[in-house]
């Protein structure tokens, strides 16, 4: 019986070993829940190397400007080369000089002859090749004056680099609204259906009460009926707020990277809501649009491709440098039955060319000026845009201001009718237990008061919601 016991309790002590371990729930502040989206988000992070993008191809535009240089090698090897023609000893003619009678002094009475000598005096070979061809090349190019098109191309990098800067700040801004709208969804699906179980299990003792009197005969089937329909319409916002609260912790795990089973929200509804500067949130809703931003930066983008155009137009030369070295050779590679190889070098040429060029365009079919004319309009739009643009930011923040004043004040009108539906409650008990009231009355009365919290905690949310939307448009923190 000990060694039975024994063995459970071994085995019993291998299963929790071998159990997997469960993280332990933490609390998660909302300020916790921005900086691990800030840090995790994959869009964010998108963003980030479409950042490091640009600035690498403000580089690339720079290097324009430098000296470009070049190398091309060649080796080639003929199995057959020509053999040319042979001109044979002789064939050119022949002459006997002589030395002429007395050219050496008296005591040379005859001339004396030096031999025949044959033109060529041997077998050459003419117009012959080499089996193996070297050539080696460099060159190297200097733009001198391009009329200012590469450094435009540099600052419109520059341009594009502030774009995607504006892009990364706008997404961080979205993320950090994501997650504050997925943590209070989660907060306001949370607390209702803590008051929506209390209601429900007060309309389930309204729908008990209602189906003993029916039983007695007191009332008829419909009270019993209303009180069954009322208590599922309960039961369904019950489910309904459980499944939006396992949606939101679902949402807000995506952005945070943690496990939605483990959030802990800990972070609640602020009590009051700030004291709202029109003038000062007009002006900083405008210092942070990142709207405002990208389009300032598409008018400096439209002005100095327009630019671009203007220097690339004909009649204006281009100059640059240029100089080029080729090295070409021939060399004879033999090699006998043994594969033994046997290098013997000939004719090596050097040569140099130092060049100033000047390219210009005459006449291109007016393409140059339709260019530089559509540039000129991207500018005008630019700017239609920029002036469009300022009058949105204005109206988006009137618009957000109208929004947070209008929850202030709904959460004041709620919190009120929550507080008189509490005392209410409160007086219906109290009334109840001197027998002046019925169960019924109390059981309405706490209906109502559930109810009113409940519109009292969507207020809480709104309230929320606006003021998160002020702060995305001042770059403030929700």
């Amino acid at each position: 019986m000990r060694g039975y016991v024994a063995g459970c309790m071994l085995g019993l002590s291998f299963l929790l070993s071998a159990a997997p371990v469960v993280p332990e729930p933490a609390p998660l502040t909302l300020e916790q829940a921005y900086q691990l989206a800030r840090t995790g988000s994959e869009v964010v992070k998108l963003k980030e190397l479409s950042l490091q993008k640009t600035r690498l191809a403000v580089g690339e535009a720079g290097s324009r400007a430098l000296p470009h240089v070049d190398l091309q090698a060649s080796a080639s090897y003929l199995t057959n080369p020509p053999q040319g023609y042979t001109v044979s000893a002789g064939s050119l003619g022949s002459f006997t000089p002589e030395i002429p009678a007395g050219a050496l002094g008296p005591t040379q009475p005859k001339p004396i002859p030096l031999g025949t000598f044959t033109i060529p005096p041997e077998d050459f070979t003419v117009g012959s090749q080499l089996h193996n061809y070297f050539t080696l090349s460099a060159s190297l190019s200097q733009p001198i004056f391009t009329w200012g098109k590469i450094r435009n191309a540099m600052d419109l990098a520059g341009l594009e680099v502030d774009n995607a800067a504006t892009q990364l700040v706008a997404q961080q801004r979205d993320i950090e609204r994501e997650v504050h709208r997925a943590y209070y969804s989660a907060v306001l699906a949370r607390d209702s259906e803590v008051i929506l179980a209390r209601v429900e299990d007060t309309a389930s003792q309204i729908l008990s009460d209602r189906q003993a009197s029916f039983d007695q005969g007191t009332i008829n089937r419909q009270d019993v009926l209303e009180a069954r329909a009322d208590l599922a319409a309960i039961e369904a916002k019950r489910v309904e707020a459980g499944q939006g609260r396992q949606t939101a912790l679902e949402s807000l795990g995506i952005l945070t990277g943690l496990d939605p089973s483990t959030i802990v929200l800990s972070s609640g509804y602020r009590t009051e809501s700030p004291r709202l500067d029109e003038e000062a949130i007009q002006s900083a809703a405008r210092a942070a649009s990142t709207d405002l931003a990208t389009v300032h930066t598409r008018m400096g983008q439209a002005r100095k491709r327009l630019d671009i155009e203007k220097g690339g137009s004909i009649l204006l030369p281009d100059l640059s440098l240029g100089v080029r070295l080729d090295v070409s050779g021939q060399e004879d590679l033999g090699y006998d039955n043994n594969w033994s190889w046997d290098w013997e070098n000939n004719t090596w040429n050097v040569d140099v060319v130092i060049s100033l060029g000047v390219k210009i365009g005459i006449f291109d079919g007016l393409a140059s000026l339709r260019r530089i004319q559509e540039a000129q309009k991207d500018v005008e739009m630019a700017g239609v845009g920029a002036a469009q643009t300022e009058k949105m930011v204005r109206l988006d923040a009137r618009r957000a201001i109208d929004a947070a004043i209008r929850a202030d004040a709904a959460v004041k009108e709620k919190q009120a009718a929550a507080d008189l539906a509490e005392e209410r409650l409160r007086n219906a008990r109290l009334s109840f237990d001197t027998g002046a009231a019925s169960r019924d009355d109390v059981h309405g009365a706490d209906i109502l008061a559930g109810t009113a919290e409940l519109d009292l905690q969507l207020a809480l949310f709104t309230r929320e919601e606006a003021l998160a939307d002020l702060a995305r448009l001042t770059a403030q923190q929700p």
